[in-house]
């Protein structure tokens, strides 16, 4: 079997990601305490995404199926996450993941409505906003193929576009037990949530940065 693992991106840290540090630490203490039968029932089903209770909209973000769900998304949002929150502001990254969590909820129970649990929605969102923040930046991934492994790097647009196809194709091919929609729905929101920061100046790059989305975008139009 063949595994990609992104362990870093190309990105300056300007501050330090407390916010997503927080959101890593409390969805991993909730997970395990849901998983080892040390939390109330009633709160775990409480969490689980049924529906258009806020609370269950939000509080998906802090369940997962099993040990490798949780460690696998937790490595996306630790990577990702910590790109985006330290080039934006610990308060603005919560708001961001929050809406992120919210416009895969919205996705999923519009097109799919199946009972979800997991952060993978909301951390596609954050990828959606490396993809309108910094798309030719470069992603480094780590690959394991049976006993041999090695890592390459890849521009972040080129990745992201990758996962979205599989994410289509398993709605096309209608995969079970992944929440395809809370997926692509995550991702959307995050790219309008990024383009829209970066329009209305909210969120600002530096001049050591590369072009954004909305920069590539632009120069398109004029030219």
């Amino acid at each position: 079997m063949l595994i990609f693992i992104p362990y870093e991106i190309e990105t300056l840290q300007q501050v330090r990601p407390w916010a997503n540090w927080l959101i890593v630490a409390t969805c991993s203490m909730v997970s395990l305490a849901a998983l080892s039968g040390q939390m109330d029932p009633n709160v775990v089903e409480m969490l689980v995404l049924d529906g258009w209770n806020p609370i269950c909209m939000l509080g998906h973000v802090l369940l997962h199926g099993g040990l490798g769900h949780l460690i696998g998304n937790m490595i996306f949002l630790w990577v990702f996450g910590n790109a985006i929150c330290t080039n934006t502001s610990n308060p603005i990254y919560f708001g961001i993941f929050c809406l992120c969590a919210l416009s895969a909820a919205i996705v999923h129970n519009l097109f799919d409505g199946g009972s979800a649990i997991g952060a993978s929605g909301a951390i596609n969102g954050i990828v959606g906003m490396v993809l309108a923040m910094y798309p030719l930046n470069r992603v480094y991934v780590f690959w394991v193929f049976a006993i041999r492994g090695g890592s390459f790097e890849i521009r972040a647009w080129v990745l992201i576009v990758i996962w979205l196809v599989f994410d289509v194709w398993g709605v096309v091919s209608n995969g079970a037990g992944i929440a395809y929609w809370a997926h692509i729905g995550g991702l959307i929101g995050g790219v309008a949530i990024g383009l829209t920061f970066l329009k209305m100046g909210w969120i600002q790059l530096t001049e050591h940065d590369n072009e954004s989305l909305l920069d590539l975008v632009n120069r398109g139009e004029e030219s």
